[in-house]
């Protein structure tokens, strides 16, 4: 399968090498949380490595998922950007790095 890479005109091929997907890159998934009794809304953030390993961040609702991604990642220890953006649902978005 080819996809779109994040440098324009240049494309990426995937393929399952039977324990990943060869070719993917690092992302994190964001989900949108609303409004409790003690917290206003939110973006939670998720990046896992494997079974035992994951880093989770949030941003307000007004600093939005990509703050949000950027904060797990800097847990992680790392510093990414965010080079691309998918929503998942209306909800829920997977941004890249």
């Amino acid at each position: 399968m080819m996809a779109e890479h994040p440098n324009p005109g240049q494309m990426t091929e995937f393929h399952w090498t039977g324990s990943h997907v060869s070719g993917s890159r690092a992302c994190a998934v964001v989900r949108y949380a609303g409004p409790t009794n003690t917290r206003g809304s939110r973006w939670l953030a998720t990046i896992k490595r494997d079974s035992q390993t994951t880093w989770r961040a949030s941003a307000t609702f007004e600093e939005g998922p990509i703050t949000a991604a950027l904060r797990a990642a800097s847990k992680a220890g790392v510093e990414w950007q965010a080079l691309t953006c998918h929503s998942i649902d209306p909800n829920t978005y997977c941004v890249g790095f």
